[in-house]
């Protein structure tokens, strides 16, 4: 074979090299749909983080609303237990300092409806949803009425006695009472402020 005829196939070679790339180019801007496969994978996968991104975050919130719910029923057990102390201690000493009578059977069956109150706030602990929520502002409505009933039957007649009486009498479990009382009710007024109304407690504070 001449050095010519070699450098004719060599130059054939080249140019089948060139025209094979070049075809493959064209193919790939001619018949697109590799690319857009391609693309609607990558589509799907960004559509699957993004979902399970969004799971993650409402799982959150609702871990988050969770918590604030148990925080508030904390609360509430908490404040209930505060007016049972108030009126078994403060308000029963405050009446014997006075030397006046303490009925003692409409004060216990006070402080039994609150107790109770708590056993069911307790078992709201354990539960979730809707239940939860309603039995939560009933609990509250209860609390509320009964909150009313003391101040109506056993603290403002002592503090009309103690004021019609012309030589005061040690005030030290009253006036600790008022203190705390007031306090408390500032506190349940919050648990009382829902969304589509408002019941007011401050109206039973001691002045």
């Amino acid at each position: 074979m001449s050095e010519q005829d070699t450098k004719t196939n060599t130059e054939e070679e080249k140019e089948g090299q060139q025209g094979a790339a070049a075809a493959e180019d064209n193919q790939r801007q001619e018949d697109p749909i590799g690319d857009l496969s391609e693309l609607e994978k990558i589509k799907k996968e960004l559509e699957a983080e993004k979902a399970k991104a969004a799971k993650e975050l409402k799982e959150g919130e609702e871990e988050e609303e969770d918590l604030r719910e148990v925080d508030y029923l904390q609360k509430l057990i908490t404040l209930s237990v505060k007016f049972d102390h108030h009126v078994g201690v403060y308000l029963m000493a405050g009446y014997i300092d006075c030397g006046l009578k303490y009925n003692h059977m409409l004060a216990e069956s006070y402080l039994k409806h609150l107790v109770t109150i708590q056993g069911f706030l307790r078992l709201l602990e354990k539960v979730d949803g809707v239940t939860r929520e309603s039995v939560t502002k009933d609990c509250i409505i209860r609390v509320r009425s009964v909150v009313q009933e003391i101040h109506t039957n056993i603290v403002k007649p002592v503090y009309k006695e103690v004021g019609l009486m012309k030589k005061k009498p040690n005030m030290e479990n009253l006036d600790n009472f008022k203190r705390e009382w007031n306090e408390s009710l500032n506190e349940l007024q919050d648990a009382c402020d829902f969304e589509y109304q408002i019941l007011d407690v401050k109206k039973f504070m001691v002045d």
